[in-house]
């Protein structure tokens, strides 16, 4: 059997193997960490950055604390993600999260079209704890701006972008994740200030 060698066709190949037609209604986040196997942390980024392109309740603030945990991770160097067994046992409803997972697994595929290995110096070592932090930044806004869509789609994008950057080695797509980003961390800022000026409008 041929190992998928895209970043989507692995992503559906873990998803088909974590059988969607078992008797349990939910599937853990230890088990989709797991079957990530040594894909580490690029594919992590996209597993949970996918779920936040649709407005699905609840996921923002859920994929916001994983990713906080691996952010973290990510920028004290190392080689391959680790999830405390609380946050691991976190059941996700099996029907729900395939059912995103396939509906926004084509727009990776569109985007990974047009990858492939190249500025090498901004997916290295150094590259990547930069990532780290911007997507610590992101998940932070996933947990506090939990706005389906408008809120988490943007962080989401940024997140799929930069981890299809460390997956696929290419720079230039790393550097257009953090562009990304940083839109993101001035839209989810603004959301974020408006609501809380609203609220005080409210109050005083």
């Amino acid at each position: 059997m041929t190992t998928p060698d895209k970043t989507s066709q692995m992503l559906a190949a873990m998803m088909a193997a974590q059988a969607p037609g078992s008797q349990t209604a939910t599937v853990s986040i230890g088990d989709l960490m797991a079957a990530l196997r040594n894909r580490a942390f690029g594919l992590s980024l996209i597993l949970f950055g996918l779920p936040n392109l649709l407005p699905i309740p609840g996921l923002p603030i859920l994929t916001g604390i994983v990713l906080v945990v691996l952010a973290v991770q990510i920028m004290a160097g190392r080689d391959s993600p680790w999830l405390p067994d609380r946050i691991s046992r976190a059941p996700l409803s099996r029907e729900r999260f395939f059912a995103v997972m396939n509906r926004t697994l084509p727009l990776l595929a569109r985007i990974e079209a047009w990858t492939r290995p190249r500025l090498g110096f901004a997916a290295g070592p150094a590259a990547r704890r930069a990532v780290g932090f911007a997507v610590l930044i992101l998940a932070v806004l996933l947990i506090i701006v939990p706005v389906p869509w408008i809120g988490s789609m943007p962080q989401g994008l940024a997140l799929c972008v930069l981890g299809l950057g460390l997956t696929e080695r290419d720079g230039l797509l790393v550097i257009a994740g953090f562009a990304l980003a940083a839109l993101a961390t001035s839209i989810g800022a603004g959301i974020g200030y408006t609501v809380v000026a609203g609220a005080l409008a409210i109050l005083f």
